[in-house]
């Protein structure tokens, strides 16, 4: 009955936690999107005095508005980089981690015990990717946000009281390591589903293996007395 009860419920659990993780990848690349239009300024969507960014109002005009659209474009150049590898990450492990799912969506007793040990290796992986991507990702925005032009952008705002758009880490970056964050532990956790559920596997096929013993044990012991 034990093992019975634990090959219901460590799938489940199992399930859960990989859905709640394709969630969480989700919102960091929503975080990590968002971030880039966010910080984009006001005339970084403008192209030579034409384009849909005219039909907003900007606070600048002539040269002010020439120098705000140069730093605006290369700060979002120098943000490009993050965006993309940002995005390229967080799909591709949401699409690994959805894979994973779908393919261990199966009872204990069906499930190869390899592909236990394959997911656990994952899930390890996934959980120590996700802190250095965490790192990289805020120890390149911190940096962006210290050149020059992250400076003189932040000036040229303030000047027209826009003090939101300056050098400090914006929410939405530090959204996205929040919801990362999140993700390592969900990774955590399912390494050890994995094992635990490995573990149980084993169990029940060793009890199997030695049912089908004890039932086999006597009618070879008669069939040796004939």
């Amino acid at each position: 009955m034990f093992l019975k009860s634990g090959q219901q419920i460590l799938p489940v659990w199992r399930g859960v936690v990989q859905i709640v993780e394709v969630i969480l990848n989700g919102m960091v690349l929503m975080c990590i999107v968002a971030s880039y239009f966010v910080l984009a300024g006001f005339s970084a969507s403008f192209a030579s005095g034409s384009g849909f960014g005219n039909n907003y109002y900007s606070p600048f005009e002539g040269t002010e508005l020439e120098q705000v659209r140069q730093l605006d474009q290369q700060y979002t150049v120098l943000r490009a980089p993050l965006i993309y590898g940002g995005v390229a990450v967080s799909l591709g492990l949401g699409v690994l981690t959805m894979g994973v799912l779908l393919q261990g969506a199966k009872s204990l007793t069906k499930l190869p015990g390899k592909w236990l040990l394959v997911e656990a290796a994952f899930s390890l992986l996934a959980a120590v990717g996700c802190c250095v991507g965490i790192g990289v990702y805020l120890h390149v925005a911190l940096q962006i946000n210290s050149t020059d032009t992250c400076k003189a952008r932040e000036r040229l705002y303030a000047r027209k009281g826009l003090t939101w758009m300056n050098c400090q880490l914006a929410g939405t970056d530090g959204a996205a390591a929040t919801f990362a964050c999140l993700l390592v532990i969900m990774y955590s956790a399912s390494v050890v589903l994995a094992l635990r559920s490995y573990r149980k596997q084993k169990l029940y096929k060793d009890s199997q293996e030695d049912q089908r013993n004890g039932r086999d044990a006597p009618e070879y012991l008669w069939s040796g007395t004939l």
